[in-house]
């Protein structure tokens, strides 16, 4: 009898004792998770952009047009060519954390743009007054402002590929390219394999065969945002987070970017829970565009739906006064 109450006493003390490591442990992890609010901060949103003359903003953030939808933020991703001087891809990207959802909007090369320069190209911008000339002009264009840019080379482009073991992709088409002054050369037949991070690199170049068949800029970015999607998946697997430390190395040596370290420990922290295979949780497309030499006009009616059902960071949605496009 006396046996079962020391046992019994021992079992009390040490439920007591457990009690105790659980209340540590909870206190612990609280402690971290107030340093980590502390620490890594929600980012930052870019002043409201209105139409106009460059640089003109909103008059104040409080204007009912102007206020931000909560956890809401938009990126310029800008792909480099392999001269680094001129801008090869450009995509706007919406991340809304709450909804866990993300727009990628492929903003055509040879769009025309309302300025004063000779050549009205958007991709033109960035030699004329780099980043912040080229983020301006996109963001008058469309209405909305830009809260981050990250600006990436083809090196980093194909470094990070090879740091994930290369990445799966269906090849849209038959590719037969061969540029001897460039020492390019892009041969690939129609349908699923595994590439490195050069060959990611050649499928996401390709235009059109030297016989002139595949496709043009419109086929292209396509092909690019289906590349990136492919990317972003194998990053978001469990098995590449491991690698954290070698992907930020390829970031300092290849990305440029007005992202802070917090910046990006927070956002990655979100997206480690994207599920990208969530209906609606990603949508990619090309922002409406007819050519006519020698530019590529937006549509006006069809890029402003556009702006509105997956860029607009906005609670209120933009008019087609709110935008910048040469019909």
């Amino acid at each position: 009898m006396a046996r079962g109450k020391r046992e019994l006493k021992k079992e009390r003390s040490g439920g007591r004792v457990f009690a105790r490591v659980v209340l540590i442990l909870a206190l612990v992890f609280a402690g971290l998770f107030a340093a980590w609010k502390l620490l890594v901060p929600e980012p930052d949103v870019a002043v409201p952009a209105m139409g106009g003359e460059p640089g003109e903003t909103a008059a104040a953030e409080s204007d009912p047009d102007y206020v931000r939808k909560k956890h809401c933020w938009t990126f310029l991703l800008v792909g480099m060519d392999k001269v680094g001087s001129n801008t090869d891809s450009l995509i706007i990207v919406r991340y809304d954390v709450d909804e866990q959802s993300v727009s990628m909007a492929s903003i055509p090369r040879d769009t025309c743009v309302d300025v004063k320069r000779n050549l009205k190209k958007i991709n033109a911008a960035y030699a004329n007054g780099g980043m912040e000339q080229l983020e301006d002009e996109v963001s008058r264009t469309f209405g909305i402002p830009l809260d981050f840019y990250v600006k990436v080379n083809v090196q980093g482009f194909v470094a990070l590929v090879d740091e994930l073991g290369g990445v799966d992709f269906d090849v849209p088409c038959s590719m037969n390219y061969d540029d001897p002054y460039q020492d390019l050369h892009i041969h690939y037949e129609p349908g699923m394999q595994h590439l490195s991070g050069q060959q990611a690199l050649e499928v996401c170049r390709f235009r059109h065969n030297n016989d002139n068949t595949g496709y043009t800029d419109t086929g292209r970015m396509e092909t690019q945002r289906g590349m990136l999607t492919a990317i972003a998946k194998k990053l978001l697997s469990w098995g590449s987070l491991t690698k954290v430390k070698s992907y930020l190395d390829i970031v300092t040596e290849h990305v440029d970017t007005d992202l802070s370290a917090s910046d990006m420990a927070w956002f990655a922290e979100k997206a480690i829970s994207f599920d990208m295979n969530k209906e609606g949780a990603l949508n990619t497309m090309m922002l409406p565009a007819a050519w006519r030499n020698p530019y590529m006009y937006l549509d006006p009616d069809a890029t402003l739906e556009m702006v509105n059902t997956y860029l607009n960071p906005y609670t209120t949605p933009r008019t087609a006064e709110m935008l910048d496009i040469i019909p």
